[in-house]
């Protein structure tokens, strides 16, 4: 790995790369497109936002010397679980994080996307495999000149994005907790498995990768690097702290979803025991009228009272008194 000279950093370096975004921050919150002459430096850095599905693009990560070889792989792995480590020979550090798309109707099929960026104290490389909304924010950010003042803000002001979306999907998950409570809690209604397990896997899947950005914010924040001063180190404690406020608002809906689930077994239970129970009652009512009429329907000769007319009439108004009997036996052993 060649040393960099970040002196000689120009803008042609890394608009070669082919950026979705190429922005050189102005340091008032503002930034202008980079151009090939461009230099960075500590007080205005560059950012590129790359995607990694253009293949030039992928081309040039390979080839380049701002991304140190150790990181290349990590920068090109779309399944990369959330992870920061650092590299002291740049006295930069690669991170990867999650972001979690939402829509108005909640979470949609493929919410969580994959970010990976590389942070000097010059610039930033960031790469995607599908958009983030997150990214977008703060492009927008950016445009209205309210945006990152130097890499440090940059990385507190993506935490924050990413940790807002993150909440609005807890509260979107939340909500739908709730209703699920109300409809089996209130309406006693017995809500399908399939609903059920649609919401916890969605929990599961937010705790999976909130949980452990949350570590990553609290070690990046404790991290010594020259270009984090500690206002910075403050604000990424706080989006830690608000990260470990979700994660144990999701720990609590998925133990109110498992209480759920107790009620919807307990009501299964219960009306499955009223059904034997009445089909109980119904066999101890008729078990005797039934062997009667077993008895007496015998096809022998000898029938007793087959030669009497009200015979017939006489057995019915046995049988029935018989039945009443049995109720009144049955009420008074509160069986009934």
């Amino acid at each position: 790995m060649v040393e960099l000279n970040i002196t000689s950093l120009t803008g042609k370096q890394f608009l070669d790369a082919k950026p979705i975004y190429s922005y050189q921050l102005n340091g008032k919150g503002g930034a202008q497109l980079i151009t090939s002459d461009a230099t960075t430096a500590k007080a205005t850095p560059f950012w590129i936002h790359l995607d990694d599905k253009d293949q030039d693009t992928v081309q040039w990560l390979n080839n380049t010397d701002l991304i140190p070889d150790i990181a290349k792989t990590d920068m090109l792995n779309r399944d990369e679980l959330p992870r920061e480590f650092r590299l002291d020979m740049t006295g930069g550090i690669l991170v990867v994080l999650k972001g979690v798309n939402t829509t108005a109707n909640g979470l949609p099929a493929t919410p969580i996307a994959t970010l990976r960026f590389y942070i000097t104290d010059t610039y930033i490389i960031s790469i995607q495999h599908q958009k983030i909304k997150a990214i977008e924010q703060l492009y927008e950010q950016l445009n209205k000149n309210i945006g990152p003042v130097d890499v440090a803000d940059w990385l507190v002001q993506i935490f924050e994005n990413l940790t807002d979306y993150a909440n609005s999907a807890v509260e979107k998950i939340h909500n739908q907790v709730i209703k699920l409570e109300d409809n089996v809690l209130s309406d006693k209604r017995i809500i399908s498995h399939k609903e059920m397990s649609h919401t916890r896997r969605q929990l599961v899947l937010l705790r999976r990768i909130l949980t452990p950005q949350r570590d990553i914010f609290t070690k990046i924040s404790t991290e010594r690097l020259s270009w984090i001063d500690d206002n910075d180190r403050q604000h990424m404690h706080d989006v830690s702290g608000r990260l470990n406020i979700y994660v144990s608002e999701i720990d609590s809906c998925l133990s109110r979803l498992a209480s759920i689930i107790d009620q919807i077994n307990s009501m299964l239970t219960e009306s499955m025991n009223k059904r034997i129970y009445v089909m109980s009652l119904v066999s101890t009512i008729f078990l005797p009228l039934t062997f009667l009429t077993s008895l007496f329907g015998v096809n022998l000769s000898g029938i007793p009272l087959n030669e009497f007319w009200w015979a017939f009439g006489g057995f019915c108004f046995l049988l029935t008194i018989m039945g009443i009997i049995l109720t009144i036996w049955l009420k008074k052993k509160q069986w009934l």
